[in-house]
């Protein structure tokens, strides 16, 4: 799943979100918040994500992402998926990223840590060094002002591979998130799985939206608390 957050199979990466007023377009900012997210398939409830952002003194910032999903098909079919992770960011770069994925029995044990230029990348014991400077497809925040626009490397939050993606501006819009009307930011993710991204004024994510073998996947914040 996917920061959006995508599923992977059948459901890929979610993706894998301050009860307050809005000012200059978006939501205040505060050290620490809980983002709550309705997950729909085809318009029908399937899910719920959380997301927890909390920021330290020395800047970093830490988000934990909690989704869990259920889809029943015909009455004789009932898809499960379940994704926790927690990432580290610091000065717009990511620091570290850590998951566990059960995706319908297929399990992802995934941890990703800046090294050098690149990162060291664990999945199920397996170890690589990755591109460093990447975007988690969690997608749970935008990047770094110099990387909004154009070819820009992911990092599967599931599964610690590499994607590569083209990240574009595609307008403002004022929605209903919440039960408040907010000014937000649209951005659409290019990749193997095409995904629109909504942000608020604090350039975190709002609601998300993508295709998955011809199914419409929405993530959409319900709630926001301030902690």
């Amino acid at each position: 799943m996917r920061c959006a957050a995508k599923f992977s199979k059948p459901v890929s990466y979610l993706i894998v979100f301050l009860v307050t007023f809005v000012i200059f377009g978006g939501f205040a900012f505060a050290d620490s918040e809980t983002r709550l997210f309705k997950i729909k398939i085809d318009g029908k409830p399937a899910g719920e994500m959380t997301m927890n952002i909390t920021k330290a003194e020395d800047g970093s910032i830490t988000t934990s992402i909690d989704t869990e999903l259920t889809v029943n098909a015909y009455l004789v079919f009932t898809y499960r998926y379940s994704f926790h992770g927690k990432e580290v960011w610091k000065d717009g770069a990511l620091q570290k990223i850590e998951s566990s994925t059960n995706d319908n029995g297929t399990r992802y044990s995934m941890l990703a840590v800046k090294e050098g230029p690149g990162m060291r990348v664990r999945v199920n014991n397996q170890e690589k060094i990755s591109r460093g400077e990447a975007w988690a497809t969690t997608f749970w925040c935008l990047p770094d002002p110099a990387k909004r626009k154009g070819l820009i490397p992911l990092i599967d939050a599931e599964s610690g591979k590499d994607v590569d993606g083209n990240l574009q501006f595609q307008g403002q819009q004022q929605t209903s998130i919440a039960g408040q009307n907010v000014n937000v930011n649209k951005y659409k993710v290019f990749s193997k799985s095409n995904t629109d991204l909504w942000f608020d004024g604090t350039d975190r994510i709002v609601k998300q939206s993508w295709l998955e073998d011809g199914h419409k996947v929405e993530v959409e914040m319900s709630n926001l608390k301030r902690n």
